[in-house]
This record gives structure tokens, C-alpha cells and sequence, in this order.
């Protein structure tokens, strides 16, 4: 899946819901940026957690942004135009464009898992950073979301075609052997649900589920059977019958 156009939208609309906000806390809360250090994300979409991570770093450290869409850097810029030493910039994380040992920490959230060859970019990661360098990233386990309220044969039609929107979509499942033979150690994990127990517009299923249908639609799903199951999803929300849950991970490491 490429963030742009339309998905980039719905990317930014998903990217200000409070469920996000508990993945920035939770990997700001990790990272524990310092002043005056040089932190990189991988994947800064619109420029929230950048921006937070330049106001914590300050005019003398640098929080540098890498996304592969123009559009998502275009909003980061806007987003981050008033906080100094913040630089997003369109690029690719399996080829970073800064020299080795430069970063202090890096982290991507919901990034890793669209990189097919996300060994290449993790071991890009350990290139530019510094020994001993902290690595956060964050990434769903995609098969552990549960839909409750739309038909199921519907739900797992969607789910099908979403399974195959991300290279790896499972990556935390994954990602610890990939990390090691990136010269990381020290590595842990721990979940950071997402329940929904609410179907409206300021909740994170309510965009996901138009996100779902956006790649459905991408992947030749009927149109019939992704209209059906928004429907099906609005009238849970009227019932009182719907909930959504989802388990990413966040994963720590350090570089040898």
C-alpha cells in the first residue's frame, strides 16, 4: 500500500484519532528524548510525533523525518514549520541518506511492516546509528483484530483483502530475529491495544474500517460487499452490538 492520494487522507484522519496518541506517548515514553540529541523517524507520515520529538530535542539537536510519499512529508512540513531543527524529507528507509553513527535514536510506528525488505532497512537503522543507539517501532499483529457486529462472512471478505495490504502483516511476530541479525540486542516487546467499543468518527475503527474498504475496493472486492459492510458496521454502532479490538506491538532494541 502506497500513502498517497486518497489512502494518504485517510492516513492523516486515522493519524489524529486518540488511539494514536497513545502509540505517540507510548513510544515517546520509551524513547525518552534529551535535549541537544539527533533522533530519526522512519515513516513520519503527517509530522505528530516528529514534531514532538523536535520540541523535546530543541534548536540544538535535530529531529530528521523520512517518508516515501510527497504528500505525507508536504503535510509533515506544515505540521513541523514552526519548531526548529525538525527535517522531513522525502526518502527511502532501505537507502538513508545520512552517514553512519550519526543518530542518537530512531523510531518508526506502523512503518516496518509496508517495507518488503524490512531486513535492509533495519539493518540501514544500525548503520546510522550509534552504538548502544535506542530503536523503537511499532507494528500490529493484523490478524489480531476482531470485528464484532458486521456479518462475518463480510468481515473476513474485508479482512482478506487487508491482509494483503502490509509486506509483512505480522511483523512483531517476526521482527526479533530480524533485529538481531541487525546487530541489535536487548530486545523487548509489549502490547498496546487499541478497544473500540464505539463505531463513530473520532475513533480509530471507524477510519480503519474506510481505509479497509478504500484497498478492498483497490483489490477488486465487489463494491456491493464493501458498501454492505460499512452499512453493517453503522447499524451495529445503532444496536448497541459493536466492538473492535486490535493488539500492536512496540518493540525496544539497541544497537551493538
Amino acid at each position: 500500500m502506497e500513502f498517497v492520494g486518497e489512502f494518504a487522507e485517510l492516513q492523516q484522519r486515522i493519524a489524529v484519532c486518540p488511539e494514536l496518541a497513545t502509540w505517540r506517548a507510548a513510544v515517546v515514553e520509551h524513547l525518552a528524548p534529551r535535549r541537544g540529541e539527533r533522533i530519526l523517524e522512519i515513516g513520519c507520515g503527517a509530522g505528530l510525533l516528529l514534531r514532538e520529538i523536535g520540541l523535546a530535542t530543541g534548536p540544538h539537536g535535530l529531529a530528521a523525518g523520512v517518508d516515501i510519499s510527497p504528500d505525507q512529508i508536504a503535510r509533515a512540513v506544515r505540521e513541523c514549520e514552526e519548531v526548529p531543527a525538525v527535517r522531513p524529507v522525502v526518502g527511502d528507509a532501505r537507502a538513508l541518506a545520512y552517514p553512519d553513527g550519526v543518530f542518537d535514536a530512531a523510531v518508526s510506528i506502523q512503518v516496518l511492516e509496508y517495507i518488503a525488505d524490512a531486513p535492509t532497512a533495519l539493518a540501514e537503522l544500525g548503520r546510522a546509528l550509534k552504538p548502544g543507539g535506542r530503536l523503537i517501532t511499532l507494528a500490529t499483529n493484523w490478524t489480531s483484530a476482531f470485528w464484532h457486529g458486521p456479518e462475518p462472512e463480510l468481515t473476513a471478505a474485508l479482512s482478506r483483502s487487508w491482509e494483503g495490504h502490509a509486506a509483512h502483516p505480522n511483523l512483531p511476530a517476526r521482527i526479533g530475529p530480524m533485529l538481531q541479525r541487525a546487530g541489535f540486542a536487548g530486545i523487548r516487546q509489549m502490547p498496546v491495544p487499541v478497544v473500540n467499543a464505539a463505531f463513530d468518527d473520532r475513533g480509530y475503527a471507524f477510519w480503519l474500517a474506510r481505509l479497509m474498504a478504500a484497498q478492498a475496493l483497490q483489490e477488486a472486492v465487489p463494491e456491493a460487499s464493501v458498501r454492505a459492510w460499512l452499512d453493517a458496521l453503522e447499524a451495529a454502532e445503532r444496536d448497541g452490538e459493536f466492538f473492535f479490538s486490535l493488539v500492536p506491538i512496540l518493540t525496544t532494541a539497541r544497537s551493538t
